[in-house]
């Protein structure tokens, strides 16, 4: 088995299209608002947006998954710059690694990390 796919729950689909590929610079891959779900590929992942059901599967928690960059404090200075909202500085952790949070336009959060052996 592998992880094939994340959905994000959206309040505006339009809006967390242009945060996620401009902000976070995600490459979308298919999809469109007029559809109502936008994919994005990451490395062995796709991450779906879709607008949010009321009662099942809404906006604004935790995600429970975590994105790993190869230098969390370079991809943090430059994410900031492009005006994305975090939680917090990067973080060492007691695995080992390091860790913040992002915070995206639907006020969804999910953990950036650089992996202890990164």
């Amino acid at each position: 088995m592998k992880l094939s796919a994340i959905r994000i729950p959206c309040l505006d689909l339009g809006e967390a299209e242009a945060y996620y590929a401009d902000l976070i610079g995600w490459s979308k891959m298919f999809g469109s608002v007029e559809a109502g779900h936008i994919g994005f590929g990451l490395d062995q992942v796709v991450v779906i947006l879709e607008p949010e059901e009321a009662g099942e599967f809404e906006a604004g928690r935790y995600l429970g998954f975590s994105v790993e960059v190869p230098d969390i404090h370079q991809y943090y200075a430059a994410a900031l710059a492009r005006g994305v909202q975090f939680t917090g500085e990067p973080e060492k952790q007691p695995w080992g690694g390091i860790m913040t949070h992002i915070t995206d336009c639907s006020g969804n959060s999910f953990s950036v990390i650089e992996g202890k052996d990164a």
